[in-house]
């Protein structure tokens, strides 16, 4: 992030929290005295191989190449049980990032942060309307990892990549502008109410797959971006709740393509989806219409309950 955006982040050293990793460290304010007496905070070893651990329970892969775009990665929810899954994911990212040039900043959520007491193990983010208060704290300690990390690296673009849970608070962050980013890819995740641009409506990248529980929150993410004139791009693909290479392929294009052009792309991404898109009901239909809609809705009403649930329960 060039100019501005790096003032930006380096301000935020005056008044950094220090994220505590293995608990739920945000519920309570610290008074301002304390705050400018915080560091950023132990390394804590959850890298993947490829990655260097690095203050702040980061996990750092830097490309060799000075003011190389940083890729910032919020990980899904994932328990204990889940870490080889998680050490995957992050090992594909960096592989492909590093070889187009990207450096790579994953950051880890906390635990205690999922709802629910039986998800009390889980590294999780703010990720909805329940805790969304706690996104600020969570994204002033993301904002000094980062600053840490550009002291190294160079100033440069900053972009965001979410999946799943990490996708509903990049979705908070870009809405509530709680760190600036200069791109956005939100990977099957969904809105956090309200949406609304607090400040810059930033390019924005959504990747959704047919068969995952979280598509319908995609589309309404999807159709909520598009009234408010959101610039953004969204893709599918065939399959579940993953983010396999195809889907960090799609957002690494999308974050070169954005330096250099303005949306809407052209051509555009590529799509695998084997279903196409159902537009938003017209507010101008008929009534005949409308109450076709509400009957098909009604009957659906088990399915899409379901479906919903599993989706939040990623939330």
């Amino acid at each position: 992030m060039a100019g501005g955006g790096a003032l930006a982040f380096t301000a935020l050293l005056a008044w950094v929290i220090t994220a505590r990793p293995q608990t739920r460290p945000f519920a309570s304010p610290m008074p301002a005295p304390t705050l400018v007496q915080e560091e950023l905070g132990p390394v804590e070893p959850w890298c993947a191989p490829e990655l260097e651990a690095v203050p702040g329970s980061g996990c750092y892969v830097d490309p060799g190449k000075h003011g190389a775009t940083l890729v910032v990665y919020l990980h899904g929810r994932y328990s204990p049980e889940m870490v080889a899954e998680e050490l995957d994911r992050q090992s594909r990212l960096a592989r492909l990032a590093r070889a187009r040039g990207f450096a790579v900043l994953a950051l880890h959520g906390v635990q205690g942060e999922c709802n629910g007491p039986e998800l009390a193990t889980y590294w999780c983010w703010p990720s909805n309307e329940r805790n969304a208060t706690d996104g600020a704290a969570f994204a002033t300690h993301a904002a000094l990892a980062i600053a840490s990390v550009r002291e190294k690296l160079g100033p440069g673009r900053n972009v965001l990549l979410g999946f799943s849970n990490g996708g509903y608070f990049a979705t908070l962050i870009a809405t509530r502008e709680l760190v600036k980013f200069d791109a956005i890819t939100i990977a099957h995740a969904g809105p956090v109410e309200p949406t609304h641009a607090v400040g810059r409506a930033v390019p924005m990248l959504l990747i959704t797959a047919d068969d995952d529980a979280s598509d319908p929150d995609m589309q309404r993410l999807d159709d909520e971006l598009s009234r408010e004139s959101w610039p953004h791009v969204l893709i599918a693909r065939e399959g579940g709740h993953a983010l396999p290479d195809w889907d960090i392929d799609s957002a690494l294009t999308f974050f070169e393509r954005t330096g250099r052009e303005t949306l809407p792309l052209s051509p555009p991404l590529a799509s695998r989806s084997h279903r196409p898109r159902v537009a938003p009901p017209d507010a101008d239909a008929d009534a005949d219409a409308n109450a076709n809609a509400n009957a098909n809705a009604n009957a659906n009403a088990n399915a899409n309950a379901n479906a919903n649930a599993n989706a939040e329960a990623d939330q």
